[in-house]
């Protein structure tokens, strides 16, 4: 794990086989659907499979000892939904209610759920796993990612165009199959897709179970086999 407390994230190749990825894709395709969009937030509370998925001792066997599922989206980048996302960290989690505490906010609401900003050394408790169901070269949206970066902390926009220019972008290119594990902090970015193809992601991320202040509670309820 040396390269991934250092650099902020790590790609473990070929965790699942294709039979397993078909399932998996078979369940985001009817998710997608019944939603009706192409980013599909808390996909544990919604299909038991995805729930099962994200508290395997595949994905667990990845992470640092002591972690839970708090969080889980699909993202799925067709020809029709096809986005770029700009440089940023991820810095807010998904908590069930909105209450003031001192260190979190500001606080907002995404698809009728509750989001805020915690302090900085609870993300830095957190991972995240992004499981792909299929091909992702650079061609087709990779996650491109600035290592190290995780290491200073919540960036002002300044910062970020510093380390823009210090820092060279990495593309994390994966088959389908491969896991993703990074920092909540850690710089990242995607392109557009240049390929007419499919980019269906299972993103999930972990916490310690008492790193949320003891007032509030996730929105999704950490495993108890975690």
């Amino acid at each position: 794990m040396s390269d991934w407390l250092q650099e902020g994230f790590r790609i473990f190749s070929g965790v699942f086989s294709e039979e397993k990825l078909q399932q998996f894709r078979l369940e985001a395709d009817r998710l997608a659907t019944e939603e009706g969009r192409a980013c599909v937030r808390h996909i544990r509370e919604k299909s038991a499979l995805f729930d099962q998925l994200a508290c395997s001792t595949d994905l667990l066997s990845l992470l640092p000892p002591g972690l839970s599922p708090v969080r889980s989206i699909l993202f799925d980048k067709t020809a029709r939904e096809n986005w770029p996302v700009a440089w940023h960290q991820d810095l807010s989690i998904t908590v069930q209610h909105k209450l003031e505490l001192p260190g979190y906010g500001p606080w907002s609401r995404k698809d009728g759920s509750v989001h805020v900003q915690p302090p900085v050394s609870l993300l830095e408790q957190m991972a995240t796993l992004r499981i792909h169901l299929d091909d992702t070269p650079e061609e087709n949206g990779a996650l491109r990612v600035l290592p190290g970066s995780h290491a200073h902390g919540r960036l002002s926009n300044e910062a970020i165009q510093a380390q823009l220019q210090e820092v060279e972008e990495l593309s994390c290119s994966c088959r389908a199959g491969d896991v993703l594990l990074m920092r909540p902090l850690l710089l990242h970015a995607s392109r557009k897709s240049l390929q007419a193809t499919r980019r269906r992601i299972v993103h999930v991320e972990y916490a310690p179970r008492d790193a949320l202040a003891a007032a509030l509670d996730w929105q999704e309820a950490p495993s108890e086999s975690s």
